[in-house]
Protein backbone atom coordinates (compact mmCIF):
# COMPACT_ATOMS: atom_id res chain seq x y z
CA UNK A 1 0.00 0.00 0.00
CA UNK A 2 1.18 3.46 -0.85
CA UNK A 3 2.18 5.53 2.18
CA UNK A 4 -0.26 8.27 0.93
CA UNK A 5 -3.21 5.90 0.62
CA UNK A 6 -4.92 7.25 3.82
CA UNK A 7 -4.57 10.84 2.72
CA UNK A 8 -5.72 10.10 -0.84
CA UNK A 9 -8.79 8.28 0.45
CA UNK A 10 -9.68 11.21 2.64
CA UNK A 11 -9.17 9.35 5.92
CA UNK A 12 -8.09 11.36 8.97
CA UNK A 13 -4.94 10.61 10.89
CA UNK A 14 -5.62 8.75 14.06
CA UNK A 15 -4.59 9.87 17.51
CA UNK A 16 -1.78 7.43 17.27
CA UNK A 17 -0.69 8.95 13.97
CA UNK A 18 2.74 9.81 15.21
CA UNK A 19 4.18 6.52 13.93
CA UNK A 20 2.39 6.94 10.62
CA UNK A 21 3.84 10.38 10.21
CA UNK A 22 7.30 9.04 10.96
CA UNK A 23 6.78 6.27 8.42
CA UNK A 24 5.63 8.78 5.92
CA UNK A 25 8.69 10.88 6.51
CA UNK A 26 10.91 7.81 6.17
CA UNK A 27 9.15 6.82 3.01
CA UNK A 28 9.69 10.28 1.52
CA UNK A 29 13.32 10.36 2.43
CA UNK A 30 14.01 6.89 1.09
CA UNK A 31 12.21 7.43 -2.21
CA UNK A 32 13.56 10.55 -3.75
CA UNK A 33 11.87 9.85 -7.03
CA UNK A 34 8.39 9.27 -5.62
CA UNK A 35 5.89 11.74 -7.04
CA UNK A 36 2.53 12.98 -5.83
CA UNK A 37 0.13 13.90 -8.60
CA UNK A 38 3.04 13.79 -10.95
CA UNK A 39 5.17 16.18 -8.93
CA UNK A 40 8.62 15.43 -7.76
CA UNK A 41 8.90 15.58 -3.90
CA UNK A 42 12.06 17.59 -4.04
CA UNK A 43 10.47 20.16 -6.31
CA UNK A 44 7.43 20.32 -4.02
CA UNK A 45 9.55 20.99 -0.97
CA UNK A 46 11.33 23.73 -2.83
CA UNK A 47 8.09 25.37 -3.92
CA UNK A 48 6.63 25.04 -0.43
CA UNK A 49 9.68 26.81 1.00
CA UNK A 50 9.15 29.79 -1.35
CA UNK A 51 5.52 30.18 -0.21
CA UNK A 52 6.10 29.54 3.49
CA UNK A 53 8.85 32.11 3.94
CA UNK A 54 6.67 35.30 3.48
CA UNK A 55 3.91 33.79 5.62
CA UNK A 56 6.29 33.25 8.50
CA UNK A 57 7.48 36.87 8.21
CA UNK A 58 3.91 38.15 8.32
CA UNK A 59 3.17 36.05 11.38
CA UNK A 60 6.29 37.38 13.11
CA UNK A 61 5.31 40.99 12.33
CA UNK A 62 1.80 40.39 13.62
CA UNK A 63 3.15 38.93 16.82
CA UNK A 64 5.36 41.97 17.37
CA UNK A 65 2.41 44.35 16.75
CA UNK A 66 0.31 42.45 19.25
CA UNK A 67 3.04 42.66 21.84
CA UNK A 68 3.47 46.44 21.28
CA UNK A 69 -0.26 47.02 21.51
CA UNK A 70 -0.44 45.08 24.72
CA UNK A 71 2.37 47.14 26.22
CA UNK A 72 0.65 50.40 25.25
CA UNK A 73 -2.64 49.23 26.74
CA UNK A 74 -0.86 48.28 29.93
CA UNK A 75 0.86 51.66 30.19
CA UNK A 76 -2.40 53.55 29.56
CA UNK A 77 -4.22 51.48 32.14
CA UNK A 78 -1.46 52.18 34.63
CA UNK A 79 -1.63 55.95 33.96
CA UNK A 80 -5.41 55.95 34.37
CA UNK A 81 -5.08 54.15 37.68
CA UNK A 82 -2.52 56.68 38.88
CA UNK A 83 -4.69 59.64 37.78
CA UNK A 84 -7.74 58.10 39.44
CA UNK A 85 -5.81 57.62 42.65
CA UNK A 86 -4.63 61.25 42.65
CA UNK A 87 -8.16 62.54 42.01
CA UNK A 88 -9.58 60.44 44.84
CA UNK A 89 -6.95 61.81 47.19
CA UNK A 90 -7.59 65.43 46.13
CA UNK A 91 -11.36 65.04 46.51
CA UNK A 92 -10.98 63.53 49.93
CA UNK A 93 -8.67 66.37 50.98
CA UNK A 94 -11.09 69.01 49.67
CA UNK A 95 -13.99 67.31 51.43
CA UNK A 96 -12.08 67.23 54.67
CA UNK A 97 -11.13 70.92 54.26
CA UNK A 98 -14.73 71.88 53.44
CA UNK A 99 -16.16 70.00 56.36
CA UNK A 100 -13.63 71.51 58.73
CA UNK A 101 -14.26 75.07 57.47
CA UNK A 102 -18.06 74.66 57.72
CA UNK A 103 -17.95 73.13 61.18
CA UNK A 104 -19.82 75.11 63.88
CA UNK A 105 -16.75 74.76 66.05
CA UNK A 106 -14.79 77.02 63.67
CA UNK A 107 -14.21 80.16 65.68
CA UNK A 108 -13.59 82.29 62.56
CA UNK A 109 -17.05 81.75 61.10
CA UNK A 110 -20.13 83.55 62.34
CA UNK A 111 -23.51 81.86 62.78
CA UNK A 112 -24.82 83.72 59.69
CA UNK A 113 -21.94 82.49 57.53
CA UNK A 114 -22.44 78.93 58.76
CA UNK A 115 -26.15 79.08 57.94
CA UNK A 116 -25.42 80.54 54.49
CA UNK A 117 -22.96 77.71 53.70
CA UNK A 118 -25.43 75.09 54.86
CA UNK A 119 -28.15 76.63 52.68
CA UNK A 120 -25.77 76.68 49.71
CA UNK A 121 -24.86 73.02 50.34
CA UNK A 122 -28.55 72.02 50.37
CA UNK A 123 -29.10 73.91 47.14
CA UNK A 124 -26.32 72.07 45.35
CA UNK A 125 -27.61 68.72 46.62
CA UNK A 126 -30.87 69.42 44.83
CA UNK A 127 -29.18 70.34 41.56
CA UNK A 128 -28.40 68.03 38.68
CA UNK A 129 -27.06 68.41 35.17
CA UNK A 130 -29.57 67.81 32.37
CA UNK A 131 -28.68 65.97 29.20
CA UNK A 132 -28.46 69.16 27.25
CA UNK A 133 -25.86 70.54 29.67
CA UNK A 134 -28.18 72.94 31.53
CA UNK A 135 -28.66 72.73 35.27
CA UNK A 136 -31.92 71.34 36.64
CA UNK A 137 -33.29 70.29 40.04
CA UNK A 138 -34.20 66.89 41.38
CA UNK A 139 -37.89 66.07 41.14
CA UNK A 140 -39.87 66.40 44.32
CA UNK A 141 -38.00 69.42 45.70
CA UNK A 142 -40.65 72.10 46.28
CA UNK A 143 -40.16 75.86 46.22
CA UNK A 144 -41.78 78.32 48.61
CA UNK A 145 -45.05 78.18 46.61
CA UNK A 146 -45.19 74.38 46.64
CA UNK A 147 -44.28 73.98 42.98
CA UNK A 148 -42.08 71.11 41.85
CA UNK A 149 -38.80 72.70 40.79
CA UNK A 150 -37.75 69.59 38.95
CA UNK A 151 -40.79 69.64 36.66
CA UNK A 152 -40.34 73.33 35.94
CA UNK A 153 -36.69 72.78 35.14
CA UNK A 154 -37.46 69.86 32.87
CA UNK A 155 -39.82 72.14 31.02
CA UNK A 156 -37.00 74.63 30.61
CA UNK A 157 -34.56 71.99 29.46
CA UNK A 158 -37.01 70.63 26.89
CA UNK A 159 -37.20 74.07 25.34
CA UNK A 160 -33.38 74.28 25.53
CA UNK A 161 -33.28 77.52 27.51
CA UNK A 162 -29.83 78.71 28.42
CA UNK A 163 -28.70 79.77 31.85
CA UNK A 164 -29.60 83.32 32.70
CA UNK A 165 -26.74 85.65 31.91
CA UNK A 166 -25.12 87.39 34.81
CA UNK A 167 -25.77 91.11 34.53
CA UNK A 168 -22.64 93.06 33.71
CA UNK A 169 -21.64 95.53 36.40
CA UNK A 170 -22.80 99.05 35.63
CA UNK A 171 -20.01 101.51 34.79
CA UNK A 172 -18.96 103.79 37.58
CA UNK A 173 -20.61 107.22 37.47
CA UNK A 174 -18.49 110.05 36.10
CA UNK A 175 -16.62 111.69 38.95
CA UNK A 176 -17.01 115.39 39.64
CA UNK A 177 -14.07 117.36 38.36
CA UNK A 178 -14.42 119.62 41.40
CA UNK A 179 -12.79 116.97 43.54
CA UNK A 180 -9.56 118.25 41.95
CA UNK A 181 -10.37 121.90 42.59
CA UNK A 182 -7.62 123.78 44.41
CA UNK A 183 -10.12 126.55 45.11
CA UNK A 184 -12.45 124.41 47.19
CA UNK A 185 -15.23 124.56 44.60
CA UNK A 186 -18.11 122.08 44.71
CA UNK A 187 -20.38 123.41 41.94
CA UNK A 188 -20.15 125.47 38.73
CA UNK A 189 -21.58 128.56 40.43
CA UNK A 190 -18.72 128.72 42.95
CA UNK A 191 -16.71 131.76 41.85
CA UNK A 192 -13.42 132.79 43.48
CA UNK A 193 -11.49 136.03 43.96
CA UNK A 194 -7.87 134.96 44.45
CA UNK A 195 -5.33 132.21 43.77
CA UNK A 196 -4.58 130.03 46.82
CA UNK A 197 -1.08 128.97 47.95
CA UNK A 198 0.67 131.64 45.87
CA UNK A 199 3.04 134.31 47.23
CA UNK A 200 1.62 137.71 48.01
CA UNK A 201 1.58 140.33 45.28
CA UNK A 202 2.42 143.02 47.85
CA UNK A 203 5.93 141.69 48.32
CA UNK A 204 8.30 143.89 46.29
CA UNK A 205 10.57 142.28 43.71
CA UNK A 206 13.47 143.63 41.69
CA UNK A 207 13.93 143.26 37.96
CA UNK A 208 16.87 140.89 38.25
CA UNK A 209 14.82 138.35 40.21
CA UNK A 210 12.10 138.08 37.57
CA UNK A 211 11.78 134.78 35.73
CA UNK A 212 9.10 133.12 33.65
CA UNK A 213 7.25 129.80 33.36
CA UNK A 214 5.33 128.88 30.21
CA UNK A 215 2.00 127.40 31.37
CA UNK A 216 -0.42 125.33 29.31
CA UNK A 217 -2.98 122.53 29.36
CA UNK A 218 -3.95 120.06 26.68
CA UNK A 219 -5.78 116.89 25.80
CA UNK A 220 -3.95 113.63 25.13
CA UNK A 221 -4.33 113.89 21.35
CA UNK A 222 -2.27 117.11 21.30
CA UNK A 223 0.76 115.86 23.19
CA UNK A 224 2.61 115.82 19.87
CA UNK A 225 2.64 119.66 19.95
CA UNK A 226 4.63 119.88 23.18
CA UNK A 227 8.13 119.26 21.73
CA UNK A 228 7.60 122.25 19.43
CA UNK A 229 6.79 124.43 22.45
CA UNK A 230 9.88 123.12 24.22
CA UNK A 231 12.06 123.96 21.25
CA UNK A 232 10.66 127.47 20.85
CA UNK A 233 10.59 128.30 24.57
CA UNK A 234 14.08 126.90 25.12
CA UNK A 235 15.54 125.29 28.21
CA UNK A 236 13.28 127.24 30.56
CA UNK A 237 10.53 126.36 33.06
CA UNK A 238 7.26 124.89 31.77
CA UNK A 239 4.21 123.71 33.72
CA UNK A 240 1.91 121.42 31.77
CA UNK A 241 -1.32 119.58 32.67
CA UNK A 242 -2.54 116.86 30.31
CA UNK A 243 -6.05 115.42 30.27
CA UNK A 244 -4.94 111.83 29.81
CA UNK A 245 -5.11 108.40 31.42
CA UNK A 246 -1.38 107.98 30.89
CA UNK A 247 0.99 108.28 33.83
CA UNK A 248 2.65 111.69 34.16
CA UNK A 249 6.13 110.21 34.59
CA UNK A 250 5.72 108.16 31.42
CA UNK A 251 4.57 111.19 29.44
CA UNK A 252 7.44 113.34 30.73
CA UNK A 253 10.00 110.69 29.87
CA UNK A 254 8.71 110.60 26.28
CA UNK A 255 8.88 114.39 26.06
CA UNK A 256 12.42 114.47 27.40
CA UNK A 257 13.42 111.96 24.72
CA UNK A 258 11.88 114.36 22.16
CA UNK A 259 13.99 117.26 23.41
CA UNK A 260 12.13 118.84 26.37
CA UNK A 261 14.07 119.78 29.49
CA UNK A 262 14.03 117.12 32.19
CA UNK A 263 14.97 119.69 34.82
CA UNK A 264 12.53 122.45 33.85
CA UNK A 265 9.48 120.54 32.62
CA UNK A 266 6.68 119.82 35.12
CA UNK A 267 3.94 117.44 33.93
CA UNK A 268 0.66 116.58 35.63
CA UNK A 269 -2.02 114.30 34.21
CA UNK A 270 -5.74 114.15 34.96
CA UNK A 271 -7.74 111.04 34.04
CA UNK A 272 -10.00 111.58 31.04
CA UNK A 273 -11.84 108.30 31.68
CA UNK A 274 -12.71 109.35 35.21
CA UNK A 275 -13.90 112.89 34.51
CA UNK A 276 -14.98 113.17 30.86
CA UNK A 277 -15.05 109.80 29.04
CA UNK A 278 -17.19 111.20 26.20
CA UNK A 279 -14.81 114.10 25.58
CA UNK A 280 -17.59 116.72 25.37
CA UNK A 281 -17.05 118.64 28.62
CA UNK A 282 -13.32 119.26 28.80
CA UNK A 283 -12.47 120.71 32.27
CA UNK A 284 -10.27 123.42 30.84
CA UNK A 285 -10.25 125.86 33.77
CA UNK A 286 -9.57 123.23 36.41
CA UNK A 287 -6.58 122.14 34.33
CA UNK A 288 -5.39 125.74 33.96
CA UNK A 289 -5.47 126.32 37.72
CA UNK A 290 -3.63 123.05 38.33
CA UNK A 291 -0.92 124.16 35.91
CA UNK A 292 -0.68 127.54 37.68
CA UNK A 293 -0.17 125.78 41.02
CA UNK A 294 3.22 124.36 39.96
CA UNK A 295 4.74 127.70 38.98
CA UNK A 296 7.93 128.50 40.93
CA UNK A 297 8.95 131.66 39.09
CA UNK A 298 7.83 135.23 39.72
CA UNK A 299 5.84 135.41 36.48
CA UNK A 300 4.03 133.09 34.12
CA UNK A 301 3.06 133.20 30.46
CA UNK A 302 -0.21 131.45 29.72
CA UNK A 303 -0.94 130.00 26.26
CA UNK A 304 -3.17 127.13 25.21
CA UNK A 305 -1.21 124.35 23.56
CA UNK A 306 -2.49 125.13 20.05
CA UNK A 307 -0.89 128.61 20.29
CA UNK A 308 2.82 128.23 19.58
CA UNK A 309 5.22 130.90 20.90
CA UNK A 310 7.62 132.77 18.69
CA UNK A 311 11.15 131.51 19.17
CA UNK A 312 12.24 134.84 20.69
CA UNK A 313 9.42 135.19 23.23
CA UNK A 314 11.48 134.18 26.26
CA UNK A 315 14.41 136.39 25.30
CA UNK A 316 12.10 139.38 24.71
CA UNK A 317 10.54 138.94 28.14
CA UNK A 318 14.02 138.96 29.65
CA UNK A 319 14.95 142.33 28.16
CA UNK A 320 15.91 144.55 31.11
CA UNK A 321 13.37 147.27 30.33
CA UNK A 322 10.59 144.66 30.17
CA UNK A 323 11.51 143.20 33.55
CA UNK A 324 11.76 146.66 35.09
CA UNK A 325 8.24 147.48 33.93
CA UNK A 326 7.00 144.20 35.38
CA UNK A 327 8.79 144.72 38.69
CA UNK A 328 7.21 148.15 39.06
CA UNK A 329 3.63 146.98 38.54
CA UNK A 330 2.32 143.76 40.13
CA UNK A 331 -0.90 144.16 38.13
CA UNK A 332 0.63 144.49 34.71
CA UNK A 333 -1.01 142.17 32.17
CA UNK A 334 1.44 141.89 29.27
CA UNK A 335 -0.48 141.11 26.08
CA UNK A 336 1.22 138.74 23.62
CA UNK A 337 -0.56 139.34 20.27
CA UNK A 338 -2.08 136.25 18.65
CA UNK A 339 -2.16 135.27 14.99
CA UNK A 340 -3.29 132.24 13.02
CA UNK A 341 -1.85 130.35 10.08
CA UNK A 342 -4.20 128.98 7.46
CA UNK A 343 -4.36 125.24 6.87
CA UNK A 344 -1.93 124.26 4.11
CA UNK A 345 -4.14 121.58 2.59
CA UNK A 346 -7.59 122.11 1.07
CA UNK A 347 -9.17 119.04 2.65
CA UNK A 348 -10.55 119.37 6.16
CA UNK A 349 -7.91 117.27 7.85
CA UNK A 350 -4.86 117.67 10.05
CA UNK A 351 -2.13 117.81 7.42
CA UNK A 352 0.78 118.16 9.83
CA UNK A 353 3.51 117.48 7.30
CA UNK A 354 2.27 120.45 5.30
CA UNK A 355 1.48 122.79 8.21
CA UNK A 356 4.41 122.42 10.59
CA UNK A 357 7.24 123.61 8.28
CA UNK A 358 5.34 126.87 7.68
CA UNK A 359 4.44 127.68 11.32
CA UNK A 360 6.24 131.04 11.68
CA UNK A 361 8.94 131.38 14.32
CA UNK A 362 9.96 134.98 13.67
CA UNK A 363 8.06 138.19 13.01
CA UNK A 364 9.34 138.54 9.42
CA UNK A 365 8.10 135.01 8.61
CA UNK A 366 4.68 135.87 10.05
CA UNK A 367 4.36 139.13 8.13
CA UNK A 368 5.40 137.30 4.95
CA UNK A 369 2.55 134.80 5.40
CA UNK A 370 0.07 137.62 6.06
CA UNK A 371 1.12 139.35 2.82
CA UNK A 372 0.43 136.12 0.92
CA UNK A 373 -2.96 135.79 2.68
CA UNK A 374 -1.73 132.59 4.34
CA UNK A 375 -2.00 133.98 7.86
CA UNK A 376 -3.98 136.65 9.70
CA UNK A 377 -4.89 138.01 13.11
CA UNK A 378 -6.54 135.28 15.17
CA UNK A 379 -10.17 134.39 14.42
CA UNK A 380 -11.24 137.33 12.20
CA UNK A 381 -14.88 136.20 12.50
CA UNK A 382 -14.79 136.95 16.24
CA UNK A 383 -13.66 140.55 16.49
CA UNK A 384 -14.53 140.72 20.17
CA UNK A 385 -12.07 137.94 21.02
CA UNK A 386 -8.86 139.79 20.11
CA UNK A 387 -10.07 143.01 18.51
CA UNK A 388 -8.82 145.14 21.42
CA UNK A 389 -5.17 144.28 20.57
CA UNK A 390 -3.55 147.01 18.46
CA UNK A 391 -2.25 144.82 15.66
CA UNK A 392 -1.42 147.59 13.21
CA UNK A 393 0.67 149.38 15.83
CA UNK A 394 2.32 146.08 16.75
CA UNK A 395 3.59 145.70 13.18
CA UNK A 396 5.95 148.65 13.68
CA UNK A 397 6.41 148.28 17.43
CA UNK A 398 10.00 147.87 18.57
CA UNK A 399 11.16 144.68 20.24
CA UNK A 400 10.47 144.72 23.96
CA UNK A 401 8.54 147.99 23.90
CA UNK A 402 5.19 148.35 25.65
CA UNK A 403 2.00 149.84 24.23
CA UNK A 404 -0.82 150.31 26.76
CA UNK A 405 -4.29 149.54 25.46
CA UNK A 406 -6.43 152.68 25.78
CA UNK A 407 -9.70 150.77 26.13
CA UNK A 408 -11.34 147.37 25.72
CA UNK A 409 -13.71 146.93 22.83
CA UNK A 410 -15.56 143.86 24.06
CA UNK A 411 -16.27 141.79 27.16
CA UNK A 412 -15.24 138.85 25.01
CA UNK A 413 -11.65 140.06 24.87
CA UNK A 414 -9.48 137.06 25.79
CA UNK A 415 -5.79 137.83 25.21
CA UNK A 416 -2.91 135.57 26.16
CA UNK A 417 -0.92 137.22 28.90
CA UNK A 418 2.28 137.29 30.92
CA UNK A 419 1.39 138.14 34.54
CA UNK A 420 2.91 138.01 37.99
CA UNK A 421 2.07 134.77 39.81
CA UNK A 422 0.75 135.79 43.22
CA UNK A 423 -2.23 135.32 45.48
CA UNK A 424 -4.12 138.42 44.28
CA UNK A 425 -4.12 137.05 40.74
CA UNK A 426 -7.70 135.97 39.89
CA UNK A 427 -7.99 132.26 39.11
CA UNK A 428 -9.83 130.79 36.15
CA UNK A 429 -13.45 130.23 37.16
CA UNK A 430 -13.78 126.45 37.14
CA UNK A 431 -17.51 126.29 36.43
CA UNK A 432 -16.76 127.16 32.80
CA UNK A 433 -15.81 123.87 31.16
CA UNK A 434 -15.66 122.73 27.58
CA UNK A 435 -15.92 125.45 24.96
CA UNK A 436 -17.28 128.93 25.61
CA UNK A 437 -16.47 131.89 27.88
CA UNK A 438 -13.80 130.04 29.87
CA UNK A 439 -11.00 132.56 29.22
CA UNK A 440 -12.88 135.81 28.58
CA UNK A 441 -14.31 135.65 32.11
CA UNK A 442 -10.73 135.65 33.46
CA UNK A 443 -9.89 138.77 31.43
CA UNK A 444 -13.08 140.46 32.65
CA UNK A 445 -12.06 139.88 36.27
CA UNK A 446 -8.50 141.03 35.64
CA UNK A 447 -9.73 144.29 34.12
CA UNK A 448 -12.20 144.98 36.94
CA UNK A 449 -9.52 144.09 39.52
CA UNK A 450 -7.25 146.86 38.21
CA UNK A 451 -4.88 145.10 35.80
CA UNK A 452 -3.27 147.23 33.11
CA UNK A 453 -3.33 145.62 29.64
CA UNK A 454 -0.25 146.50 27.59
CA UNK A 455 0.98 144.74 24.46
CA UNK A 456 4.61 143.69 23.95
CA UNK A 457 6.52 144.54 20.77
CA UNK A 458 7.88 141.78 18.50
CA UNK A 459 6.50 138.94 20.67
CA UNK A 460 3.65 136.83 19.31
CA UNK A 461 1.82 133.50 19.42
CA UNK A 462 0.56 131.68 16.33
CA UNK A 463 -2.37 129.31 16.25
CA UNK A 464 -1.94 125.86 14.73
CA UNK A 465 -4.83 125.03 12.32
CA UNK A 466 -6.20 121.93 14.06
CA UNK A 467 -9.62 120.38 13.57
CA UNK A 468 -12.55 121.26 15.80
CA UNK A 469 -12.52 119.54 19.18
CA UNK A 470 -15.47 117.56 20.56
CA UNK A 471 -16.07 120.38 23.03
CA UNK A 472 -16.37 122.87 20.17
CA UNK A 473 -18.77 120.58 18.30
CA UNK A 474 -20.87 120.25 21.47
CA UNK A 475 -21.00 124.05 21.73
CA UNK A 476 -22.05 124.36 18.07
CA UNK A 477 -25.18 122.22 18.52
CA UNK A 478 -28.41 124.15 17.98
CA UNK A 479 -32.11 123.34 17.82
CA UNK A 480 -33.41 123.18 14.27
CA UNK A 481 -35.32 126.45 14.82
CA UNK A 482 -31.97 128.28 15.22
CA UNK A 483 -29.89 126.54 12.57
CA UNK A 484 -29.91 129.42 10.07
CA UNK A 485 -30.58 132.31 12.42
CA UNK A 486 -28.06 135.13 12.89
CA UNK A 487 -26.66 135.16 16.43
CA UNK A 488 -27.99 138.67 17.03
CA UNK A 489 -31.55 137.51 16.24
CA UNK A 490 -31.64 134.38 18.39
CA UNK A 491 -33.57 136.09 21.17
CA UNK A 492 -36.31 137.16 18.76
CA UNK A 493 -36.80 133.55 17.69
CA UNK A 494 -36.75 132.24 21.26
CA UNK A 495 -39.38 134.75 22.34
CA UNK A 496 -41.64 133.92 19.40
CA UNK A 497 -44.18 131.11 19.19
CA UNK A 498 -41.69 129.18 17.06
CA UNK A 499 -39.19 128.98 19.90
CA UNK A 500 -41.60 128.39 22.78
CA UNK A 501 -41.09 124.61 22.75
CA UNK A 502 -37.30 124.65 22.65
CA UNK A 503 -35.64 123.05 25.68
CA UNK A 504 -32.79 125.54 25.91
CA UNK A 505 -30.98 124.01 28.86
CA UNK A 506 -30.45 120.79 26.94
CA UNK A 507 -27.88 122.72 24.87
CA UNK A 508 -24.37 123.48 26.09
CA UNK A 509 -24.41 127.05 24.82
CA UNK A 510 -27.55 128.00 26.75
CA UNK A 511 -26.19 126.49 29.97
CA UNK A 512 -22.95 128.44 29.59
CA UNK A 513 -24.87 131.66 28.89
CA UNK A 514 -26.95 131.16 32.03
CA UNK A 515 -23.80 130.58 34.10
CA UNK A 516 -22.22 133.64 32.51
CA UNK A 517 -25.09 135.84 33.69
CA UNK A 518 -24.64 134.47 37.21
CA UNK A 519 -20.93 135.23 36.97
CA UNK A 520 -21.55 138.82 35.86
CA UNK A 521 -23.81 139.33 38.87
CA UNK A 522 -21.17 137.87 41.18
CA UNK A 523 -18.43 140.00 39.62
CA UNK A 524 -20.49 143.16 40.07
CA UNK A 525 -21.37 142.36 43.69
CA UNK A 526 -18.00 141.00 44.90
CA UNK A 527 -15.24 142.75 42.95
CA UNK A 528 -14.88 146.48 43.42
CA UNK A 529 -14.45 148.18 40.08
CA UNK A 530 -10.79 149.23 40.10
CA UNK A 531 -10.38 149.07 36.33
CA UNK A 532 -7.50 151.04 34.84
CA UNK A 533 -8.55 150.23 31.28
CA UNK A 534 -12.11 151.36 30.50
CA UNK A 535 -14.52 149.90 28.00
CA UNK A 536 -14.40 151.73 24.67
CA UNK A 537 -17.21 154.17 23.89
CA UNK A 538 -18.07 152.13 20.79
CA UNK A 539 -17.68 148.78 22.58
CA UNK A 540 -19.49 145.85 21.05
CA UNK A 541 -22.82 144.79 22.50
CA UNK A 542 -21.87 141.21 23.41
CA UNK A 543 -24.97 140.37 25.41
CA UNK A 544 -27.17 140.54 22.35
CA UNK A 545 -25.65 137.20 21.32
CA UNK A 546 -26.64 135.37 24.50
CA UNK A 547 -29.32 132.70 24.28
CA UNK A 548 -30.38 133.42 27.84
CA UNK A 549 -31.31 136.98 28.82
CA UNK A 550 -32.56 138.97 31.77
CA UNK A 551 -34.81 141.98 31.83
CA UNK A 552 -33.21 145.25 30.80
CA UNK A 553 -33.19 146.65 34.33
CA UNK A 554 -31.19 143.66 35.55
CA UNK A 555 -28.36 144.03 33.06
CA UNK A 556 -25.00 144.76 34.64
CA UNK A 557 -23.10 147.99 34.15
CA UNK A 558 -20.57 146.18 31.96
CA UNK A 559 -23.08 145.63 29.14
CA UNK A 560 -22.05 147.51 26.03
CA UNK A 561 -24.44 149.40 23.82
CA UNK A 562 -22.29 149.88 20.76
CA UNK A 563 -22.48 148.40 17.28
CA UNK A 564 -22.84 144.69 16.63
CA UNK A 565 -19.74 142.64 15.91
CA UNK A 566 -19.63 142.42 12.12
CA UNK A 567 -15.89 141.80 11.75
CA UNK A 568 -15.33 144.63 9.25
CA UNK A 569 -12.61 146.26 11.35
CA UNK A 570 -10.67 142.99 11.49
CA UNK A 571 -10.64 142.81 7.70
CA UNK A 572 -9.23 146.32 7.56
CA UNK A 573 -6.58 145.45 10.14
CA UNK A 574 -5.33 142.50 8.11
CA UNK A 575 -5.29 144.60 4.95
CA UNK A 576 -3.07 147.12 6.74
CA UNK A 577 -0.77 144.40 8.06
CA UNK A 578 -0.27 143.15 4.51
CA UNK A 579 0.91 146.55 3.27
CA UNK A 580 4.60 147.30 2.86
CA UNK A 581 4.36 150.83 4.21
CA UNK A 582 5.22 151.44 7.85
CA UNK A 583 3.48 153.58 10.44
CA UNK A 584 0.86 155.09 8.11
CA UNK A 585 -2.26 153.52 9.51
CA UNK A 586 -4.16 154.46 12.64
CA UNK A 587 -6.26 152.06 14.70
Amino acid sequence: MSPYSNLESGSSISSNGTASRRALATSRSSSPHTTVNGTNNKTRRKNNGVIASPLRKIRRDNNRDLISLSIIRFVLALLILIWFGVMVKLISNLSASSSSSSSPSNNNMSAEQSAAMQKLSEKWKNLRFNKDGTIGTVRGVKDSKGKDKGKENDKDSSSKKKLEKVEEPKPEPIASIFELSLLGNTSPSDFRLTTPNAPSCSEPIDADSISFTLVSQLSHDRIWMLPYHCKRWGDNPMSIVIFSDEDAAVVKNKLVIEGCSKEHLTVQTVSKTRYDPQGTDYPVNVLRNLAFSKVKTTHLVYADIDFWPSESLHSILNIQSVKERMASDSKLATVVPVFQMNRRCRAYKDCRDDNIPFMPKRKDELIGLIKKREASTFDPTNEGGHGSTRYISWKDQKEGSYLDLPCIRSNRYEPYLAVRYCSELPPFQEGFSGYGKNKMTWAMQLRRSGYQFSQLGEAFLVHYPHLDSKSRLEWNKKPKELQKVDSTLVVDVLESKKGSNIDLLSYKRARVDALFLDYKDWLRDNVTDSSRVPMCENALNDDVRLWVHRDAEDESEDSESGDNDDGNDVVEVNEELAKDTEGGAQE
